[in-house]
């Protein structure tokens, strides 16, 4: 008997430590679109009505969150579509919006963030781009401002002033910065 709870014991805990680890460590990568439309759903409804599909289908989202981690991050990780997509969020007076996508049908990313205020004027456009190089460049309304270089070994980032010359490069040394003299 002992021996047969001690393995329902071992499952469980096991579970339980993987479930922490996914969590804790952000391993779960992704847009989990399924559980944000239905909660884009039920938070459309009357607050009394949401408030009771809150309390009522508290299950319906563990399980759309457990299908968004399990099945549907796992097929767009090993395709390559985990960031690929557009986000809009507002912060008080500002909107950010957010596009993510790979470039002309290639396999290189680029992220696009506008900064919208009230009246729908651009504030500020920043743009990660991955060149062919495999190089890393930030622009910032247009102007190369940083490009970091070797990041599949020891990644070094060069920062650009207004006119396109290098200011600073930093050599990144297991977590340290280190200046590069110039």
């Amino acid at each position: 008997m002992a021996k047969f709870w001690s393995n329902k014991l071992f499952y469980v805990a096991s579970l339980a430590a993987c479930s922490m680890m996914a969590l804790s460590t952000g391993c779960a990568s992704g847009g989990f679109k399924l559980t944000r439309e239905y909660a884009r759903w039920v938070n459309s409804k009357n607050i009394i009505i949401r408030i009771v599909l809150y309390i009522l289908t508290g299950i319906v989202f563990a399980v759309t969150l457990l299908i968004d981690m399990v099945l549907f991050n796992t097929i767009d990780f090993w395709e390559g579509k985990v960031s690929a997509g557009d986000y809009q969020f507002k912060d008080q007076d500002k909107t950010y919006v957010v596009k993510h996508e790979f470039l002309n049908g290639t396999d290189r990313k680029q992220s696009t963030i506008q900064i919208f205020n009230d009246e729908k004027t651009l504030l500020q456009k920043v743009v990660l781009t991955q060149t062919e190089m495999g190089e890393i460049e930030l622009y910032v309304d247009g102007k190369l401002k940083t490009r970091v270089s070797d990041i599949n070994s020891l990644p070094v980032a060069s920062f650009f002033n207004d006119e396109g010359k290098i200011v600073k490069q930093d050599l990144n040394v297991l977590g340290s910065t280190v200046a590069i003299a110039r």
